[in-house]
């Protein structure tokens, strides 16, 4: 039989992948997106052209590989350390499917198709996810920490709402905040410099020496959001259910329900413990100045508080689980459904902000590695899933990136919550109309 080391060694080693496995996904699932600009850093500046990334686009291979090796170690310890260790308790269990699910949940919301077993056959993401939700399901019945058991439904919630299920991700979101805690629930990844692990969001966008990468103007505020290099990375959290559960509402045109899920979202998000932290950033192009107001594009009011100071003795504030600008009595103002989805993705924007979020949400897949491509006769160069897949409504070039600065007025090019909101019967899930 399988001795104790083997099942404790098993344990730390799927929570260290899955720490390398968020360290990843979380930056570059942002990167790849209207979140960040990378103007110069050691990541492929292609990251930033969404519509020529390839597979031989190199930096984002790793985001891909570890999530890969995460399934791969939760699938050795269900068919090999769990059955042959009669000490594996009940808890242990259910980590590992746990894990399991979430690898198969991060594959599912960043890659059209892809294998996930060595040189197998490729699965849809869609599949993926259905795997994912069944060890999702094993979990929550092996745990009875209520942790546990909230993660689980969070995750499937989540799970859910990529699938484009919106009864059973409303019933999943419900069920995740009817468990006790879960009204401030968060799960937060550990790191630990010492092992060495760390994070790679805060060694390109803090700890960096010549690395050059910075939030969207209208994101400052919330920069930087890890401020050394052990610190914990949310990866669930009780506000996705409030946000979810708007937008089943909206898809129900129920415009008070998503109001009032909205608000949660917020209350809760502006109830996270927020830090401080002397930014001696002295990066240039960057707007650096209080005073200064943001148009979230040429078309839009400008908004003020949204830009800190850094540079030399500067103190800003840090939002490490989730911060937002917005507050419930902005929420109290909306009319139009259109007004609703438009804030809806802005909300999700501010929450989850550096957790990889956002390159999912506006519909982009990457394509699997040339690694893969070359290893794996099941992965034909060309067929769908080796190619990136960008929406036709993501604007050319890096234009996602852009911004200008006339006099103490910021101008982003894009409102890519507003281009969102004009195509959301394509971006939703839920087949917002």
């Amino acid at each position: 039989m399988g001795s104790c080391v083997n099942r404790e060694s098993t344990s730390v080693g799927i929570r260290r992948q899955f720490s390398e496995t968020i360290s990843r996904s979380t930056f570059i699932g942002d990167l790849v997106s209207d979140n960040l600009d990378n103007r110069t850093s050691f990541y492929d500046n292609v990251l930033s052209f969404p519509h020529t990334i390839t597979p031989l686009t190199f930096t984002y291979g790793p985001m891909y590989e570890r999530a890969l090796e995460l399934n791969a170690l939760a699938d050795f310890g269900i068919s090999t350390v769990i059955p042959n260790d009669v000490l594996a308790t009940n808890e242990q269990k259910a980590e590992v499917f746990f894990y399991k699910g979430m690898a198969l949940l991060i594959l599912g919301e960043n890659f059209s198709r892809f294998p996930v077993t060595e040189k197998g056959p490729v699965l849809t993401a869609r599949e993926a996810i259905q795997n994912a939700l069944n060890a999702f399901d094993e979990a929550f019945g092996l745990s009875v920490q209520n942790a546990m058991k909230t993660n689980c439904k969070l995750a499937r919630a989540r799970a859910f709402r990529i699938l484009g299920d919106k009864a059973n991700a409303a019933v999943e979101a419900n069920a995740a905040l009817a468990l006790p805690g879960a009204a401030s629930h968060v799960f937060l990844v550990p790191f630990d410099p010492a092992a060495p692990l760390t994070s790679t969001t805060y060694a390109a966008m803090v700890g960096r020496t010549s690395n050059d990468v910075q939030p969207n103007p209208r994101l400052d505020f919330l920069d930087p959001k890890y401020t050394t290099n052990g610190t914990p990375h949310p990866a669930l959290k009780a506000e996705e259910a409030h946000l979810i559960l708007a937008e089943v509402a909206l898809a129900n045109n129920d415009l008070a329900g998503a109001r009032t899920a909205l608000r949660n979202a917020i209350t809760t998000a502006r109830g996270r413990p927020t830090g401080t932290f002397n930014d001696r950033d002295k990066r240039t192009g960057r707007p650096n100045d209080p005073n200064m107001r943001v148009k979230y594009d040429g078309d839009s009011p400008s908004v003020a508080g949204l830009i800190q100071r850094r540079g030399g003795s500067s103190v800003v504030t840090v939002y490490p689980i989730s911060g937002t600008s917005l507050t419930t009595t902005m929420i109290d103002t909306l009319s139009t459904k259109y007004q609703h989805i438009h804030t809806l993705y802005l909300l999700r924007q501010h929450i989850f902000f550096l957790e990889g979020r956002r390159m999912s949400d506006l519909g982009i897949r990457l394509p699997v590695t040339q690694r893969q491509i070359d290893g794996n006769q099941n992965v034909v160069d060309g067929e769908p899933g080796t190619r990136v897949v960008v929406p036709d409504y993501i604007p050319p070039s890096d234009e996602m990136r852009h911004f200008s600065v006339s006099g103490s007025v910021v101008t982003i090019k894009w409102d890519m919550n507003k281009v969102v909101a004009n195509n959301i019967s394509r971006v939703s899930p839920f087949g917002i109309q």
